[in-house]
C-alpha cells in the first residue's frame, strides 16, 4: 500500500511542542489508527520504519516523541545507559497526558475512524502501551512487546503505582509478546502479570517465544531473533485486524 509520512506537532507540557511521526495510507476514507510507542532509545529510524510497516497494512500510524521535553531525544542503540538516563526523566502521569494529546490529534484527523485506535509498544514502550490501555479511554486494543517494569520495580514520584496493580482498569483486549530468554524481565514478573489478567477477566492473548531474548523484534539490534519476529508479526496484524478493522 502506498503511504506518505510527515511529522506534526501538538502543544505539550512546559510550553513545548511534542513531535509525532505519522505514516498514513494514501487515498480517501477513514481508517483505524495505531499508536506505536518507542523503545527506550527514542523515535529513531527503526521506530519510524515499524510505524510505516503498519501504515502499509492500512493503519494511520502515529509515533509520539515522549522525550520532547529533552534537548537530546534519541540515543544510539549502543548507548543503553544514555537511553536509561533519558527515560529516567519521565513521569508516568505525564506519559498518560501525552498519550491523550496524541489521541486527541488522531481523533481529529479526517482519515481516521475515531472509534478504532490501537496502541503497540516495545520494551519501555510496552509499559507505556499498558498505561495507555489502563488509563486512556480512546484506546480500543493494545499490544505489549516485552514490556518492562509492569510488575516490580521501585515506586516513587515518577512511578507512584506498580502498573500491574491497575489491571482492574483494563477494558480492552490485549496481546503480549515475550522472549523466554529475556534477562530484563523475569518469569516471576510475567507470572504476576498473567495472574492479574486472569483475576480481572481481561481478554488477552499470550505469546512466549523459546530462545528469544529482550527486544527480539528489533531488526536493528543484536537481540533480533528472526524466527520469533517473523512469527509474531502476522499474529499482531491479525490481532489488530480483529479489533480495529471489523
Amino acid at each position: 500500500m502506498d503511504i506518505q509520512t510527515s511529522t506534526v506537532q501538538v502543544s505539550g507540557d512546559e510550553g513545548k511542542k511534542m513531535d509525532l511521526f505519522i505514516a498514513a495510507p494514501r487515498g480517501d476514507g477513514k481508517r483505524p489508527a495505531l499508536i506505536t510507542i518507542m523503545e527506550v532509545f527514542g523515535v529513531n529510524d527503526h521506530m519510524k520504519d515499524v510505524t510505516a510497516r503498519f501504515a502499509r497494512e492500512g493503519y494511520v500510524g502515529v509515533c509520539p516523541d515522549l522525550y520532547y521535553r529533552l534537548e537530546k531525544r534519541v540515543a544510539p542503540n549502543s548507548d543503553l545507559q544514555g537511553a536509561f538516563a533519558m527515560r529516567a526523566t519521565l513521569y508516568e502521569t505525564k506519559i498518560v497526558e501525552d498519550l491523550n494529546r496524541a489521541i486527541a490529534l488522531i481523533k481529529g484527523r479526517a482519515d481516521v475512524n475515531p472509534n478504532k485506535i490501537g496502541i503497540i509498544g516495545y520494551c519501555f514502550g510496552g509499559r507505556v502501551s499498558w498505561l495507555g490501555a489502563c488509563q486512556c479511554p480512546g484506546i480500543t486494543a493494545a499490544s505489549i512487546y516485552y514490556g518492562g517494569g509492569i510488575a516490580g520495580g521501585e515506586r516513587g514520584e515518577k512511578s507512584p503505582v506498580e502498573p500491574v496493580a491497575m489491571a482492574n482498569k483494563i477494558k480492552v483486549p490485549l496481546q503480549w509478546a515475550w522472549g523466554d530468554q529475556d534477562q530484563s524481565i523475569s518469569q516471576e514478573a510475567r507470572e504476576k502479570i498473567e495472574a492479574a489478567l486472569k483475576a480481572n477477566k481481561v481478554n488477552y492473548e499470550w505469546h512466549l517465544y523459546k530462545g528469544a531474548g529482550h527486544a527480539f523484534f528489533c531488526d536493528d539490534r543484536p537481540s533480533y531473533h528472526e524466527a520469533s519476529a517473523k512469527d509474531i508479526w502476522p499474529k499482531t496484524l491479525s490481532f489488530f485486524a480483529k479489533h480495529l478493522k471489523s
